[in-house]
């Protein structure tokens, strides 16, 4: 990865840093915006001189560019020394055409951090439905697909970036904002300006954004198009290939991880909106309940806290020395008709914790109260997986035959009999073997029951 400062000079932010830092930005602001009618970032240096000139003819302060040992007052020369300083540091450059003109370009990376200084500057508002609109329209375009990765993804993922940074500068700006709006403004002016500022929570895009053009509406087709470019082998293609031949990745399917990062960052994105915008309503009315509070506690009375003390030591100023009592009324010049919700703050309980009276000792068990629960466990388990017991006993029985007799089972005991019943109750689940009633009595000295077939599970086959 690369860094920063392997790509500019070391001396680039040295105009921005100096003593005259707020002279270079109007400068540079200056340049880049005489370039708008042009076809480059780049113009006759003459016209860059001009441009200058007119800018410090409008100051009045000197500048130095030699470590203030001399100062420049003429507004040419002040100009043609600006532009070998910035050229100097690497905002600017010099290129020569065939009729000896010297032109003066911006380079390559001043022109991002002159256009974040502009954007700065103006503090426009991202219009975030627009940036929506543009991703669905795109995603819906079906002469699009034909270049998938560069007419489709690239735009969508750059859209989503933008809509998802600027909604968190918004949330991380927002007290600025609502302060901006507020602060030392009357009483009535912000009563009268919350009535639409609160509706349209912040700004209007975003008020947009949450309610007739809601974000919601164009999300589920947004995702089902993202969908398509996944599960659709050509379109997927396309986009590899393209991938591969506008971002130079010479491996099909480094380039494919890459698309797919993208598209599920893209999902992931807007999915997450609807929390960044909570968030931004949750601080915005925060933030809206304190200017509200100021507001009622500046004009309670109709002055600050400084006024209120310079008028009370008015008031007492019209009473003799000598008079040492001091005016009931003074303690009800200012009523205070407002308190702040944020002064009310419930006192925290605090954990207690009590002595504990007596500690259980853990029980101690025999050898022989040791041995039963063991029995007793092991019993449980054993009962646990006796179905496969039984499975496994008919399987002996019936070994290489495929049907044998219950009452060829031999019965001499309690347990014989027990096992012959859970053979006939298992047979209804068991995928080993199956059983079928018959008519025949089976009668012995031991016991008594009704024969009946075991038969060998063949596949279709049903129990009776």
């Amino acid at each position: 990865m690369k860094n920063l400062f392997s790509i500019i000079p070391a001396e680039f932010f040295k105009p921005l840093n100096s003593k005259y830092k707020d002279q270079y930005a109007d400068c540079l602001l200056a340049i880049y915006n005489s370039y708008r009618t042009e076809i480059s970032y780049g113009v006759d240096r003459e016209a860059v001189v001009s441009t200058l000139t007119e800018y410090f003819n409008k100051r009045t302060d000197d500048i130095s560019f030699d470590d203030d040992k001399s100062f420049e007052k003429d507004s040419r020369s002040k100009a043609q020394k600006t532009i070998n300083f910035l050229k100097d540091c690497g905002w600017l450059d010099f290129e020569e055409e065939k009729n000896y003109q010297q032109n003066v370009v911006l380079t390559e990376y001043a022109v991002p951090f002159i256009r974040t200084m502009h954007d700065v500057i103006r503090e426009e508002e991202t219009e975030y439905q627009g940036l929506i609109s543009q991703i669905h329209a795109v995603l819906q375009n079906e002469d699009l697909y034909s270049k998938p990765y560069q007419f489709i993804l690239k735009n969508v993922v750059s859209n989503t970036e933008q809509l998802v940074s600027s909604l968190k500068k918004l949330n991380i700006s927002i007290k600025k904002h609502i302060d901006k709006q507020t602060k030392n403004k009357e009483l009535a002016a912000i009563l009268d300006m919350f009535t639409t500022y609160n509706d349209e929570i912040v700004s209007k895009s975003l008020y947009r954004l949450k309610t007739s053009e809601n974000v919601g509406k164009f999300r589920q087709s947004i995702k089902i198009n993202l969908d398509k470019m996944l599960t659709e082998p050509k379109i997927l293609k396309d986009l590899v290939d393209g991938y591969m031949e506008i971002e130079q990745e010479p491996d099909s399917s480094i380039a494919q991880d890459k698309i797919i990062q993208m598209i599920v960052d893209v999902k992931s994105a807007f999915e997450n909106l609807d929390k960044i915008i909570e968030d931004i309503d949750r601080k915005n009315n925060h933030y809206m309940k304190n200017a509200a509070s100021r507001a009622k506690f500046e004009l309670a009375s109709g002055t600050n806290q400084e006024d209120k003390i310079n008028t009370i030591l008015r008031y007492l100023t019209e009473f003799p020395d000598e008079d040492e009592t001091v005016p009931e009324e003074i303690f009800n010049v200012f009523v205070q008709k407002y308190v702040s919700e944020e002064s009310i703050k419930k006192i925290p309980e605090k954990k207690s914790y009590e002595e504990v009276a007596t500690i259980n000792v853990a029980e101690i068990l025999s050898e022989e109260e040791k041995a039963l629960k063991k029995k007793l466990l092991l019993d449980k388990q054993m009962a646990r997986f006796y179905r496969k017991k039984i499975e496994s006993y008919v399987s002996e029985l019936l070994r290489d035959k495929s049907l044998i007799m219950a009452s060829d089972i031999p019965i001499t005991n309690r347990k014989d009999f027990e096992n012959l019943i859970y053979i006939r109750l298992f047979a209804i689940e068991s995928l080993v073997y199956r059983v079928k009633k018959t008519e025949q009595r089976v009668k012995t000295d031991k016991c008594e029951f009704s024969d009946f077939e075991i038969i060998r599970k063949q596949a279709g086959d049903k129990n009776v």
